[in-house]
């Protein structure tokens, strides 16, 4: 009896998040010193010094306190622990909240405001179909091919998306960017692929493809207006270096193109390429006389794709989840994914540079010289290294190791980070409304602006 009046339901909780807090410091140690052999410190440095502070405050309370502080600082731990989990529902589930019956019911007159203002995809796409000779679709990229459902069932890998199709891209403001596809499923204007000669050529990923702007205000488009000369893009979102090798190999060779221009994105790529070597397919690209024949096979593309956008239509019509995506939510929920991506707290973790990265752009680089091409490295940086007040330096996402090992193949480098971004005034203005990953289409064209000239002084 004497232990239990002692232990009581203060005393419980405080034992209970000092311990919780003991194993979350923990786990930060198993993560930062035995899987990331201790190469990791500076990106858990910030988790040491989170959950070390809490240990040391439950420990102070624990010991040298009375019973109401204890009662005051379990209140106030509970409801930033409550509300944290609270918002981060909330995030997670807000668009099956605002399609649930009951929030209709109860808001019916405030939601066909807010709808009429900001349409999801899905509702735009509806729309566009009643009106739209050709098809509509939302864009749909090479990288979900990569998901392990697909390992065995793929004979052939999509490079580009849904072709002659009016494509919903994506927004990041007000507006989606809605643009028709060329006939292999890029944001080209299709007839740029009739022209006998094609001056720029340009692999990526999301910024290539021209997140989130018009057609006519992505690279591509105003590097060709800029020089009055053919350009084509083969970018697509979440494009990794394989990826972008295969697009290449299938787009490239067969209209031999001047300028190369491969646009590296330092936030992903390299944790992009780590998914991609895992596919069979992909990783045969570094074969020399591999190809899909991907332009003969553009039905067979089609199809493949109208597949996959069926079922993902049919899954958010029922609402479906299956029971891995239930696990995975649970697990972004636990850790606070969403939560910590908004206080940038997950940002920093560094990847060591896979040396398959290199044999992708000498592969690259091999190809390039058979037509006597010109390749260009253009690296494009994170908008992270401008929205807070410490300085990124060169170690900041491996980009003194990724500029060395393409300046030891001789590849001219086009620096958007130290040679215009950084000397700018003000370089979060490049970016659309200032708060989002991708270019503003003023951003789009100054830099694109700034491509063409630097290339122009190297020739």
């Amino acid at each position: 009896m004497k232990f239990l009046n002692k232990f009581n339901i203060i005393n419980f909780l405080v034992y209970f998040y000092l311990i919780f807090f003991l194993f979350l410091f923990s786990y930060t140690f198993y993560r930062a010193q035995i899987i990331h052999d201790g190469n990791q410190i500076s990106y858990y440095l910030k988790y040491y010094l989170i959950f070390g502070f809490t240990i040391i405050v439950w420990l102070a309370v624990l010991f040298f306190t009375n019973v109401k502080i204890k009662k005051i600082t379990i209140i106030i731990f509970s409801s930033i622990i409550f509300s944290l989990y609270f918002y981060e529902t909330i995030r997670y589930f807000e668009k099956s909240i605002l399609n649930s019956s009951l929030v209709k019911k109860l808001y019916k007159k405030k939601l066909h405001q807010i709808n009429d203002k900001q349409k999801t995809k899905y509702e735009i796409i509806e729309e566009l179909k009643l009106t739209s000779s050709i098809n509509v679709v939302p864009s749909i990229f090479p990288k979900i091919f990569l998901e392990n459902k697909f390992k065995n069932e793929l004979k052939i890998f999509p490079l580009g998306g849904v072709s002659n199709a009016t494509t919903v891209f994506c927004r990041e403001g007000k507006d989606f960017s809605i643009y028709k596809s060329d006939r292999f499923g890029f944001n080209n204007d299709d007839n740029l692929w009739d022209k006998k000669k094609i001056n720029w050529f340009l692999v990526g990923d999301s910024f290539t493809q021209g997140s989130c702007v018009k057609q006519e205000e992505n690279f591509s488009s105003q590097i060709g207006y800029i020089t009055k000369e053919n350009s084509i893009s083969v970018g697509m979102s979440g494009n990794g270096p394989l990826t972008e090798l295969a697009s290449l190999k299938e787009y490239a060779l067969f209209k031999k193109p001047k300028n190369i221009l491969w646009l590296y994105f330092e936030r992903n790529d390299l944790n992009d390429l780590k998914k991609e070597k895992f596919n069979k397919i992909l990783i045969k690209y570094l074969e020399n006389n591999f190809s899909q024949n991907l332009i003969l096979k553009q039905n067979q593309v089609d199809k493949i794709l109208f597949n996959q956008i069926k079922s993902a239509e049919e899954n958010l019509k029922n609402n479906k989840i299956n029971n891995n995506d239930n696990i995975l939510n649970f697990n972004k929920i636990i850790r606070l994914k969403i939560v910590r991506d908004k206080m940038a707290l997950d940002r920093g973790l560094i990847f060591d540079i896979d040396p398959l990265f290199e044999k992708i752009i000498i592969n690259a680089q091999n190809l390039i010289k058979k037509w006597d091409g010109k390749l260009y490295f253009i690296y494009l940086p994170d908008k992270e290294r401008y929205s807070s007040k410490n300085t990124k330096d060169e170690t900041y996402l491996k980009k003194n190791h990724v500029i060395e090992i393409i300046e030891n193949l001789n590849i001219p480098i086009i620096d958007i980070h130290d040679d215009f971004l950084a000397k700018a005034n003000d370089p979060l203005g490049f970016y659309a409304d200032r708060i989002y990953g991708h270019f503003s289409p003023d951003g789009y064209k100054k830099i694109s602006q700034f491509i063409v000239s630097k290339i122009q002084n190297i020739e």
